[in-house]
């Protein structure tokens, strides 16, 4: 039975970072719509250019929501390699969502606002949306390892622990001041009758 509710509870921690997950994926969406349909209409010769800085934009966003919100409970792997993961991971996820529109416009000859739209956000964008959760949960924002976590909270059995130099409860000053060393004493007396 602790087996099952083990396996419920990861599912449910899995699908719950798993919607994190996609409500920052859609306010970058969203972010990377804009930015990119505004770029196609100041510079419509130029989808690629567009879609890239699009795509550059909600990078940002993505970063700062799954930094700060997805997987703020996880382990840093430093600040300076994360970033340069994480933007290293989404130049990549940025070719995967670009070659079906650089296909659609140079090969297909489909330069339309919509043949663009489509080739990027139905084609492109969920192949790079798939990249991008495998290696941000693999590589980005790895899980704790238990084991380094408890190895790196240890005391040594040759140092006392910092707590052994506190005075003992029923003689601290402290507990005195409070009365509640009265309580212990009222209480150790009724038991002892």
């Amino acid at each position: 039975m602790a087996a099952l509710e083990a396996v419920y509870a990861r599912i449910r921690r899995g699908f719950h970072e798993l919607a994190k997950f996609g409500t920052i994926g859609a306010i970058a969406l969203v972010v990377n719509m804009l930015v990119t349909n505004l770029c196609w209409q100041a510079i419509p010769h130029k989808p690629v250019i567009g879609s890239i800085f699009g795509t550059i934009v909600a990078t940002i966003v993505a970063y700062l929501g799954n930094r700060f919100w997805t997987y703020k409970d996880r382990d840093s792997i430093g600040r300076s390699r994360e970033l340069v993961l994480f933007f290293a991971v989404n130049g990549i996820g940025m070719l995967i969502e670009t070659v079906p529109l650089a296909f659609s416009q140079y090969v297909l000859h489909f330069d339309s606002a919509v043949a663009n739209n489509i080739a990027k956000y139905v084609f492109g964008m969920p192949l790079g949306m798939v990249f991008r959760l495998w290696t941000y949960r693999t590589w980005i924002f790895p899980k704790a390892d238990p084991a380094l976590v408890v190895e790196q909270f240890q005391y040594s059995t040759a140092e006392p622990m910092p707590t052994s130099q506190l005075p003992l409860v029923p003689h601290s000053p402290r507990h005195k001041r409070s009365g509640s060393g009265d309580l212990l004493r009222a209480t150790s007396g009724s038991t002892g009758s």
